[in-house]
Formats: structure tokens, sequence, C-alpha cells
């Protein structure tokens, strides 16, 4: 009766240590995937910072850009008004003297 009890005994342990091996592995495992995980996760936000990084340096470019064309814009505005205003003074200079002419020189 007792070497069935024996073989029965050291088959219970030999299940536990391969049980246990088992466990073993599987926290193994568990280790490089979290591992992994976190190596991904790291990696996934490095490259959202540089492509967030590159999205603001774009949108800043965009934004001198456009507000280099729209000083150029004024200044063209301003330069053409500017001269208009030149143009109408010289025509009114000219009536002006012509008429001071007039009423100096009869």
């Amino acid at each position: 009766m007792e070497a069935p009890g024996d073989q029965i005994l050291q088959d219970l342990i030999h299940h536990e240590r391969t049980v246990a091996a088992k466990v073993e592995e599987a926290r193994a495992e568990a280790e490089r995937i979290v591992a992994q995980a976190g190596s991904d996760a790291r990696n996934t936000i490095e490259r959202a910072r540089r492509e967030a990084d590159e999205l603001v340096r774009n949108i800043a470019e965009r934004g001198q850009a456009e507000a280099a064309a729209a000083r150029e814009e004024v200044l063209a505005a301003a330069s053409a008004a500017a001269d208009a205003i030149a143009e109408q003074a010289e025509a009114r200079r000219e009536a002006a003297v012509a008429l001071v002419l007039e009423r100096v020189l009869p």
C-alpha cells in the first residue's frame, strides 16, 4: 500500500514542480511583456512629441509667412495711398498756384 502512496506523492511533487515552473515562465513572460509595453509607450510618446514639435514649428512658420505677406500687403496699400495723396497734392498745388497767379496778376 505504501508504494502506490509514494508514487502518488511523487506524481504530486512532479506536478507541483511542473506547475511552479510554468508559473515562473508565465511571470517571466509577463515581465517581458510589461517591459516591452513600457518601451513601446515611451517610443510612442517620444514620436508624438516630435510630431507635435514639428506641427508647432510648421504652424509658427506658416503664421510668420502669413504675417509677412499681410505686412507687405499693408505696406503696398499704404504706399499706393501715399502716392495717390501726393498726386492729389501736386494737382491741387498747381491749381492753387494758378489761382493765386490769376488773382495776383490780372
